[in-house]
C-alpha cells in the first residue's frame, strides 16, 4: 500500500492490531475511541496524557483528551498531515493517514474493543461504504485494497477478513 513505509506508520502501526475507520472521524467515533483511552488512564482523572507526534515524530505536543470533542479537534486538524496520538504507558495509538484514506486505533484487545464496539465485518463494511466515493482512494488504493492492506499489517494472531 502507498505510504505504508513512513517512520510513524512503521513505529505505531505495523504488526499491531488494530480497528480500521474511515477518513475523517465522526464524532461517534470520536466518543469511543475517547473513551478506550480514558479506560487506559486512572479512573479518578477527567482527563487521559497523550501525546500528539508529527512530522516523523520530530514534533511532539503533551495533549489532554477529555471528551470526544477533545479528539474530534485533532481529527479536524489532521487534514493532511500524518499525525499519532499516543498514549506512552501502553503503547496504544490512533493513527491518521497523510493521504486521508483511513484512521487507524492500535494498542491492547480491551483497549481496540473500547474503540470498536461492533463485529469486524460492520467494520470493513463501514470502512468500504464511507470510502467509496472518496477522491483519497484510487483503482490502485481502492477502499478494499486499503482495508485488506490494513488487515495485513495486524499482529499475526488476528483474524484477517
Amino acid at each position: 500500500m502507498h505510504g505504508d513505509d513512513s517512520l510513524l506508520f512503521r513505529t505505531h502501526v505495523a504488526n499491531r492490531d488494530n480497528v480500521i475507520f474511515p477518513w475523517s472521524l465522526s464524532i461517534v467515533d470520536c466518543f469511543f475511541i475517547s473513551n478506550a483511552f480514558k479506560a487506559l488512564a486512572d479512573a479518578e482523572l477527567e482527563s487521559v496524557a497523550l501525546l500528539r507526534l508529527s512530522a516523523d515524530g520530530t514534533e511532539a505536543e503533551p495533549i489532554d483528551i477529555r471528551d470526544a470533542y477533545d479528539l474530534y479537534d485533532v481529527d479536524t486538524f489532521a487534514g493532511g498531515s500524518e499525525v499519532v496520538l499516543l498514549h506512552q504507558p501502553t503503547s496504544s495509538a490512533c493513527y491518521w493517514d497523510p493521504h486521508e484514506r483511513f484512521v487507524v486505533v492500535v494498542g491492547p484487545k480491551a483497549f481496540l474493543d473500547a474503540a470498536r464496539p461492533y463485529p469486524a465485518d460492520i467494520e470493513k463494511h463501514f470502512y468500504v461504504e464511507a470510502m467509496s466515493h472518496s477522491s483519497a482512494c484510487s483503482d490502485v488504493d481502492s477502499p478494499e485494497a486499503v482495508y485488506t492492506a490494513l488487515c495485513r499489517q495486524r499482529a499475526p494472531r488476528s483474524s484477517n477478513l
